[in-house]
């Protein structure tokens, strides 16, 4: 059996905008054959996310915000990748709702994460283990 693709799909508030952040600031590309005026669909990284606007449906995080949001969707990237896209994120001046950092774990080794929202505040997490074998 071929491995799944991960596919998500949520409402922003103003596409334009949404689809500007996951192509200019996080560099993912967009399949403009199946996108439409109210939606588009996005390669987020090697997962299918469709980015729906409806502005109603787009829920504000009530979490406070030193801590990791509840609603979140995110990646476990390779350790370079992950460092690289801190590093790039970071020359955009992205704000973070979590800043890039590294925390070792008793059983799971060294992990590291960042958290960061798209302009409707979807959040999400993107994440590495040194140790892949800990990740499932």
């Amino acid at each position: 059996m071929q491995d799944p693709i991960f596919h998500v799909a949520f409402a922003v508030d103003d596409l334009a905008t949404a689809r500007d952040f996951y192509l200019s600031t996080l560099g993912c590309k967009e399949r403009t054959d199946t996108s439409g005026k109210s939606y588009a669909v996005i390669n987020f990284f090697g997962a299918q996310m469709v980015l729906i606007e409806a502005p109603d449906e787009v829920e504000p995080s009530k979490t406070d915000p030193s801590v990791e949001p509840y609603k979140h969707f995110g990646l476990i990237m390779d350790w370079e990748d992950w460092n690289d896209l801190a590093d790039d994120l970071r020359a955009k001046n992205v704000e973070f709702r979590i800043k890039p950092n590294v925390k070792d774990h008793p059983d799971i080794g060294t992990v590291g994460n960042m958290f960061v929202a798209d302009p409707a505040g979807n959040y999400l997490e993107f994440k590495s283990y040194k140790d892949k074998t800990k990740i499932l």
